[in-house]
């Protein structure tokens, strides 16, 4: 068995708008419903991501705050968490290069197709990152 077939990765695998998600479990430090409460440093995952999906279509929102380097609060409103699982590295697909760069900047990294499902993976800290936060 290679190093690659033996790696694993626990991912956090939630909706926003339809779509799946996934994120490394290890970016994450806290999970809490969401109360309703307003604030500048809480985000709607599909505004980071520049996507349409209107906020009155969240059936269930959670609240996912994740580790940032410089220690300042990132935390995003996300929809139907569905679980955490873990992963072979075989199982992700990275984003061909044509679309690599627009992916990227909006902190998606891979592919993982789970049940006939795709599931988009991103990385908070890289969305952070490049929104310039």
């Amino acid at each position: 068995m290679s190093d690659l077939e033996s790696a694993r990765l626990n991912l956090l695998l939630f909706s926003v708008g339809g779509l799946h998600f996934g994120v490394e479990a290890e970016q994450i430090v806290e999970v809490a419903d969401y109360d309703g409460e307003q604030s500048d440093d809480l985000l709607w995952f599909h505004e980071e991501l520049e996507y349409d999906a209107p906020v009155n279509g969240y059936t269930s929102p959670a609240v996912i705050s994740t580790r940032t380097a410089d220690g300042q609060p990132y935390r995003i409103i996300i929809d139907v968490m569905e679980d955490v699982v873990e992963f072979s590295l075989n199982d992700l697909h990275l984003f061909p290069a044509l679309v690599e760069p627009f992916v990227m900047r909006r902190g998606l990294w891979g592919i993982l197709l789970r049940n006939g499902i795709m599931v988009l993976l991103v990385d908070f800290q890289l969305l952070r990152r490049n929104k310039g936060l």
